[in-house]
């Protein structure tokens, strides 16, 4: 599952999003967050990268989102910062359930 986001954190329901990516991880499923737009700021908060992170969940960053928002060299270190075409692959090869949460 690849759960994308894109409002800033902290964002309304983001200890839902924690959940649901916990309880599918913990099925066996690989899960995945992708930060974009705005929620890139979650990349630079290393509680919120430890939480994903004691779950085993994988943390994606848009690279060209957190370069206009200058945030390249303040992500935690856990965090992949991918390109436009590695997020295709994301979506087309590595995950079969793409959830897209707006709020």
């Amino acid at each position: 599952m690849l759960i994308t986001l894109s409002k800033s954190p902290p964002f309304e329901n983001s200890n839902s999003i924690l959940e649901i990516a916990k309880r599918v991880a913990e099925k066996g499923e690989k899960v995945a967050i992708l930060l974009i737009q705005d929620a890139c700021a979650a990349a630079t908060m290393s509680d919120y990268c430890d939480k994903l992170a004691l779950n085993e969940i994988e943390v994606y960053a848009l690279k060209a989102d957190c370069q206009a928002r200058g945030l390249t060299d303040k992500a935690d270190r856990r965090v992949k910062l991918i390109d436009y075409k590695q997020w295709v692959r994301l979506v087309m090869t590595e995950h079969k359930n793409i959830i897209s949460w707006t709020s």
